[in-house]
């Protein structure tokens, strides 16, 4: 027994607690902005990133691509998700695979963030960006319950087995104080050695504050703009600092660096809710969507996923939308805007400019 629990003890990366993260809550905006409400053809946010230009310049929607979606869950049958979640898995608050569970949500979060990716048009309205990819949706937030470190990370393990092209969390609990913890880094890193972007939302607590995963060292956090393209006054970010990790050299330590990446439409964004509903709704929950669904467009309209080795596939990706962001705040990464505004019209162009 000793030597099994030496053994363990040596191959162990970390303890961490079991934090409870709560379902980021559903903002309504008390009045919905007019310039947004006169976007008829789709929703704000899908025009202003440059998706409807990517679909008529490219022909390119997402299709062959999968979306990995950790959440409340998802309505597979909501009108504008209908036949696009290709996989589904609940967990427990222990991480343990639901047996026998069927597609639900369990919120109305999840289905929102959903529409955000790929819903179609429905209401009459295109409220996703990437509307031909695919949905790999896993419950990981349980409604007023929430959910916890364990379930997400099971999540992520989830969506990494189902072979996904991008993992999107809109979920997060707020860190006091700078420093940053490696609950998620390991998790993380396996995603990207398999060419993953994990895509993660900053956090809802405004400037000078970001919550894990989101501030995670590695990674793609995505902070909030209005339609006028100013940070949302709840978006977060901030510098942070590892000061201790077993997945940097020491003599990188402390690791100071600024969070988040980029920033997307966040503010007054209308996608679906379940019952074959929809609504507008505020967050950096809502931000990271369009950068997830971006990132369907861009190997839908290039050769990265062939073209790229596997291990530098998701650096790729994520270097090729913040090198094209549309710079709005102070000159290089910044607190608000991260490298600025994700423009998939623009990535796009500078992917095949590479040849890709």
């Amino acid at each position: 027994m000793k030597l099994y629990q030496d053994d363990l003890i040596e191959n162990l990366e970390g303890v961490f607690p079991n934090r409870r993260i709560l379902v980021p809550p559903a903002i309504t905006p008390k009045q919905v902005p007019r310039p947004v409400e006169d976007n008829k053809v789709s929703g704000w946010g899908v025009r202003s990133i440059g998706a409807l230009g990517v679909w008529g310049a490219f022909g390119a929607r997402g299709k062959g691509v999968t979306i990995g979606l950790l959440d409340t869950g998802v309505d597979a049958n909501h009108p504008d998700l209908a036949g696009k979640i290709s996989a589904w898995a609940e967990f427990d608050a222990q991480g343990n695979e639901v047996v026998g569970a069927k597609p639900r949500d369990s919120d109305k979060h999840g289905t929102h963030c959903a529409g955000i990716i790929v819903g179609g048009n429905a209401s009459g309205r295109w409220i996703g960006v990437a509307p031909e990819a695919k949905i790999a949706a896993a419950l990981v937030l349980d409604g007023a319950k929430g959910g916890t470190d364990a379930q997400v990370l099971a999540g992520i393990d989830w969506a990494i087995e189902q072979e996904v092209d991008v993992i999107n969390m809109s979920l997060g609990g707020l860190i006091w104080g700078p420093d940053v913890p490696t609950t998620y880094t390991s998790a993380i890193l396996n995603a990207l050695r398999v060419g993953i972007p994990v895509v993660t939302a900053i956090g809802n607590e405004g400037s000078q504050t970001s919550g894990s995963p989101g501030n995670d060292f590695l990674a793609f956090a995505v902070g909030a703009t209005d339609h006028l393209n100013r940070a949302a006054g709840f978006s977060g970010g901030r510098t942070q600092v590892i000061r201790q990790s077993p997945f940097f050299p020491q003599d990188m330590l402390p690791l100071v660096y600024s969070k988040p990446d980029l920033s997307a439409p966040g503010v007054a964004v209308c996608s679906s809710v379940p019952n074959g509903d929809w609504e507008y709704f505020n967050g950096t929950s809502m931000a990271a969507p369009h950068v997830a669904g971006a990132i369907a467009l861009l190997l839908s309209s290039t050769n990265i996923r062939d073209g790229v080795e596997i291990g530098e596939r998701a650096f790729v990706i994520q270097d090729l939308l913040t090198g094209s962001a549309d710079e709005l705040g102070e000159a290089g990464q910044d607190h608000r805007f991260g490298f600025g505004k994700i423009d998939i019209l623009r990535a796009i162009g500078f992917a095949k400019d590479l040849g890709y």
